[in-house]
């Protein structure tokens, strides 16, 4: 009985771990990837692409593009001092160091390298630490209202995010992903390599 376990129960538990390591990148990944890229974006003023329908139909086309690029910079320069006002546990004297550009610039980097990372399953466990860093300071500062004693913070996505990033530390990507293909040169999950054969010596 127990010979049937491992060689049936087992093989298929560790294929449904993989499937649901699977599922929490996809979550996980598309999660920090999307909004990463919109912070990089905005940055780098590339969101003056974005189109103005109204402007388009009633206006010329450079006209357009002006406000195009007026409003990028715009938004760029608000996102940026809404993260220099940002602080920690709510003192108003604990204000993230380094500036709000610098914050925003690292938010919208790790965002978007560690999202991209843990989606194609490559360095999973090294790309969960700054997501683990960018929601937990994301807990620490913008969202630290909902730990009001009424269990808002349940509610909170960056909470969800900082959970799954542990749970993809601990036990990393899955056989489903890039890592899992390199490290077990493509042998099932929880199939190790087999031992070398060692030759004994002739007597």
């Amino acid at each position: 009985m127990l010979q049937w376990l491992r060689t049936h129960l087992v093989p298929h538990r560790m294929w449904a771990i993989s499937l649901v390591l699977l599922a929490i990148r996809l979550t996980l990944g598309i999660g920090l990837a999307l909004p990463g890229k919109a912070k990089v974006q905005t940055l780098l003023e590339k969101c003056a692409e974005d189109p103005l329908p109204d402007c388009e139909k009633d206006d010329t086309a450079s006209n357009c593009a002006t406000l195009r690029a007026a409003e990028c910079k715009a938004k760029s320069l608000e996102k940026i001092a809404w993260f220099d006002g940002l602080r920690l546990f709510g003192h108003e004297k604990w204000k993230l160091p380094g500036g709000g550009k610098l914050n925003f610039t690292l938010a919208a980097v790790q965002e978007a390298g560690a999202g991209v990372a843990i989606l194609l399953g490559v360095g999973t466990r090294f790309a969960a630490l700054p997501a683990i860093a960018v929601m937990a300071v994301a807990m620490a500062t913008a969202h630290w209202d909902t730990f009001n004693g009424q269990f808002a913070f349940t509610q909170e996505t960056a909470l969800l995010y900082l959970l799954l990033s542990l749970v993809l530390a601990a036990f990393g990507p899955g056989t489903v992903s890039l890592d899992g293909l390199w490290t077990r040169g493509g042998a099932g999950p929880g199939k190790a390599a087999k031992p070398a054969k060692s030759s004994k010596p002739k007597k």
